[in-house]
């Protein structure tokens, strides 16, 4: 992971550049913060194209909320290529955002099992539906035929038309229980569309729970990223206290030195003094003794 301090990113000096070789990584998914995106112009980090880098946030794996700088050239090959404003969260947190991201893909894959379960069984259903349809068109037009047929036969005798009669009240009543049993699975059918619509009802009900869940979960993301960037200016500003203290420690120093330096020059101009009037006053002993 790269990561550079204020200083270094906003003194002026030459940009720096992402290239093929600063840790080639896959740009991941992102999410929109008005707080940190555009161009990082100010940040002085330039792409292989020679671009400056665009800021995103990222919201895919353990590194969700961390603030990075990816290729924004477009028309043209990304280079792929991430470069980290955002130090790695603490342990504790990448585990709670990867239980969080665990918890969200197996309910994608519920919620994708429960659609495919629910697509089968709507496929048999219509199937089902539609052979009992053909079914029942062809009794209505079997029904049909027979009638036409009897009233185009001309009547011949009563025996014959009597016979026809019979056959064609077995017919119809064979018909009618057909009709009934067609009737009978055509009412389950419906019982079963009904339970259909309750279960994509629970299916809807359910999703929206897991919806909200998420969107809560979201919101606690969310928290704690606010906390850790109130937790990252607050170390910011002790940095800034620290480095402004060792500054004026410093100049203490350097003033110290000096007037160390000052001291230990009037020591010494002090002992040639006391030397020299040490060997007057001897002179003067001297003197003193001659007399």
């Amino acid at each position: 992971m790269v990561s550079w301090t204020d200083s270094e990113s906003t003194d002026g000096s030459a940009a720096q550049y992402i290239s093929s070789d600063d840790s080639p990584l896959k740009i991941p998914a992102t999410i929109d913060e008005p707080s940190f995106e555009g161009l990082a112009d100010d940040l002085n980090v330039i792409c292989e194209h020679g671009n400056p880098g665009r800021k995103y946030v990222a919201f895919e794996g353990i590194s969700t909320g961390r603030m990075f700088i990816a290729c924004a050239t477009e028309g043209v090959a990304n280079c792929e290529l991430v470069q980290w404003v955002d130090e790695h969260w603490p342990e504790h947190l990448q585990n709670s955002i990867h239980k969080l991201w665990l918890m969200y893909e197996h309910s994608q894959h519920e919620n994708r099992m429960a659609c495919l379960e629910h697509s089968s069984t709507v496929h048999n259903l219509t199937q089902q539906k539609k052979e009992l349809q053909e079914t029942y068109e062809k009794l209505v037009e079997d029904v049909n035929n027979l009638l036409d047929y009897k009233d185009s036969q001309p009547e011949v005798n009563q025996k014959n038309d009597a016979d026809n009669i019979s056959v064609s009240v077995e017919s119809s009543m064979t018909k009618d229980a057909e009709i009934k049993k067609l009737k009978a699975v055509v009412d389950q059918l419906k019982q079963i569309h009904v339970s259909q619509a309750t279960i994509i009802r629970n299916l809807k009900f359910n999703h929206l729970k897991e919806k909200e869940k998420l969107s809560s979960d979201k919101r606690t993301l969310e928290i704690c990223y606010a906390g850790l960037k109130k937790e990252k200016d607050d170390l910011k500003k002790e940095k800034d206290k620290l480095d402004y203290c060792i500054a004026e420690m410093m100049k203490v120093k350097e003033k110290l030195t000096m007037e160390k330096s000052t001291l230990a020059s009037c020591i010494v101009e002090l002992k040639t003094a006391g030397d020299s009037n040490k060997r007057k006053l001897h002179q003067i002993k001297a003197i003193c003794d001659e007399d």
